[in-house]
């Protein structure tokens, strides 16, 4: 049977019903007249209530035992590990989400709460009908063996469990809003290192999405002690889910540890949470007040500075002449308003505190993919400084004082001037050229430059699974363990010869380049995720990223023999059908496919066109 059109009602593009859900999400969240909307396939009385009760009892039986033995790699059991309180809340959670989502007790079994958020709660549970019931292809995409990201296009073994997160989109969400999600997690499929989207249904105003579940560890529990290597594995899978989404004019919006879920034993990584994202803005106003810079487009990906015949750079510089001015005033006259009632820039703000970019802060009208790079660049400032968090504003002008101490009042007013704004302070600890990232960095950790303590368990995965130029190999890398955090610091620490601490110094090096282009606060200039994946620090002796690069649909060698609906938006391929009795040339037909379908990886053209005899 095809997910896709099973009655688990899935919103992929694919699907012809697609549109006119996502319409009635606006119109009436609870249409009776949706054609997605999942049947009733139950009615629940109160036998039937207490009936449930009971099963999810005897699935978390003994709540009153806190020493219960639960073998480490049991997924089905994680809950059992959580206090009784937090177990009880839990089940209360599933219990309600089963009645209100009928149909999801018939294909799934739900286990455990991920977590909870603003506008939704992730649960795990056990996909019952993975081996029989559904098509997993167009979600698990066709990654080459080469690729990083050829584990999500592995199917799981016959007769295996297979475990997936369920997203509850609570009702309080604007629908547009839920639209907007569901809609580029239907267009990241097949992306690197991006969770992806396997089905979404909706029963009356309830809306689930169902996720492959990624095993991970939080990031307080290894970003102290992570080695280079996993450091390096961690932003090569982050950068190379932003350079495939960033080609499908997608922002992110809040990148950040808690959206990219990585797993230390495996070194895999999965960015997720798109619930803050949006599309490249191509319209944005070229009114008064706009930046000094282009929209991101093909060629500059981040936009580019106008030249000074494309604005008016007496008027910019007067501005911040101004500004200048004002900053030399005693501090009674410098600041802004406690009661301001200016007209407001307009700027789409989304994200989240110590992760949003100067052109964010500034509210800049005209944001690119390097808002995310910038989110990328904090989270590696945590990994080199040993701290998390580290910016901690209550507002966008603390905000951007945290930043002026660092870059300095000359990065911050040319930073300003590009967006069309001005930056005036006064503040003594913001100097005029401020400190670079290296040093600022050095400040927090003086231990920058030592390796991190590794257990004799890490160090003996090391030695049998990378060679000589450093790469791991993750074939044989065992299990993760829950337990591990706490064999990790019983074990002894070996000694750090020279060679290391050597190799851990160049690293550093590396990464403080990388830093420094990462955290560019003109984004203009601010490096794109390509460019961070060819940088030293980063580069590996595998195969080009071209070569594994996913295109978006409609691009890449067989680009020609793909079609998009004007009118429906749908995606289809040309394909030359069989020749039939009495014809001497195959007719060029039209297929339907589904989303994640039809995506030609780097130089290869897509699955349905492998045929160079027809279509080279």
């Amino acid at each position: 049977m095809t997910r896709f059109l099973a009655t688990s009602n899935p919103l992929g593009r694919g699907d012809a019903r697609t549109s006119k859900f996502i319409r009635n999400l606006t119109e009436n969240p609870a249409s009776s007249d949706d054609p997605l909307q999942m049947p009733v396939r139950a009615r629940y009385t109160e036998e039937q209530d207490d009936n449930m009760d009971q099963d999810m009892e005897d699935d978390a039986s003994d709540d009153g035992d806190d020493d219960i033995d639960v073998d480490s790699d049991d997924e089905e059991t994680t809950i059992m590990r959580k206090s009784p309180e937090e177990r009880q809340e839990i089940l209360t959670e599933i219990r309600e989400l089963q009645k209100a989502v009928p149909a999801l007790r018939e294909d799934y079994r739900l286990l455990d709460r991920l977590g909870t958020g603003t506008f939704s709660s992730v649960y795990k549970a056990l996909d019952l009908g993975y081996h029989s019931k559904w098509d997993n292809q167009p979600w698990l995409g066709h990654h080459p063996e080469s690729s990083s990201a050829h584990y999500q296009s592995l199917p799981k073994p016959p007769g295996s469990k297979v475990f997936v997160a369920i997203k509850r989109i609570y009702v309080t969400s604007n629908p547009e809003r839920i639209r907007n999600e569901i809609s580029i997690l239907t267009d990241c499929r097949a992306c690197r290192h991006v969770s992806q989207l396997i089905t979404a249904f909706r029963h009356e105003d309830q809306v689930v999405a169902i996720m492959p579940y990624h095993r991970n560890d939080d990031f307080r529990d290894f970003y102290r002690t992570l080695p280079m290597v996993g450091i390096k594995q961690y932003f090569r899978c982050l950068f190379r889910a932003l350079s495939d989404i960033h080609a499908r004019r997608i922002i992110h919006r809040d990148v950040k540890p808690a959206n990219f879920l990585f797993d230390r034993d495996t070194y895999q990584g999965t960015l997720c949470d798109f619930g803050l994202a949006c599309r490249f803005d191509s319209s944005a106003p070229q009114t008064l007040g706009a930046c000094f810079h282009t929209l991101p487009s093909a060629e500059h990906p981040h936009g580019r500075v106008l030249s000074r015949n494309e604005y008016s750079a007496p008027r910019a510089k007067d501005r911040q002449r101004d500004a200048r001015l004002k900053s030399a005033m005693p501090s009674e006259k410098v600041g802004y308003p406690a009661n301001e009632n200016r007209p407001s820039s307009k700027a789409n703000r989304a994200g989240t505190r110590g992760f949003r970019a100067p052109e964010v802060l500034f509210k800049c009208g005209a944001q690119s993919g390097a808002i995310d790079v910038w989110a990328a660049g904090v989270i590696l400032l945590f990994f080199l400084t040993g701290k998390f968090p580290l910016f901690q504003s209550s507002d966008d002008n603390e905000a951007l004082m945290e930043l002026a101490v660092i870059l300095g009042r000359k990065k911050m007013e040319k930073t300003a001037t590009l967006h069309s704004r001005t930056f005036a302070t006064n503040v003594p600890t913001v100097t005029e050229a401020g400190v670079t990232w290296s040093s600022f960095v050095s400040r927090q950790n003086p231990d920058v430059y030592e390796p991190p303590k590794a257990s004799p368990t890490f160090s003996m995965m090391m030695d049998n699974d990378t060679d000589l130029d450093g790469q791991l190999h993750t074939d044989s890398i065992p299990p993760s363990s829950p337990s591990r955090a706490a064999s990790s610091s019983k074990s002894g620490t070996p000694p750090v010869d020279d060679s290391i601490r050597e190799s851990h110094k160049r690293d550093v090096d590396l990464a403080f380049s990388l830093l420094d282009g990462l955290l560019e606060p003109e984004a203009c200039r601010r490096m794109t995720p390509s460019q961070a994946l060819a940088h030293a620090f980063l580069r590996d002796d595998g195969p080009d990223e071209h070569d594994t690069l996913p295109h978006p649909f409609k691009s890449g060698v067989c680009a020609k023999y793909h079609i998009v609906d004007n009118v429906t938006e749908e995606p289809s391929v040309l394909v030359f059908e069989p020749l039939q009795p009495g014809q001497t040339a195959r007719r060029l037909g039209t297929r339907g496919v589904a989303p994640g379908q039809g995506i030609a990886i780097g130089r290869e053209p897509c699955e349905f066109h492998q045929d160079s005899a027809l279509y080279g």
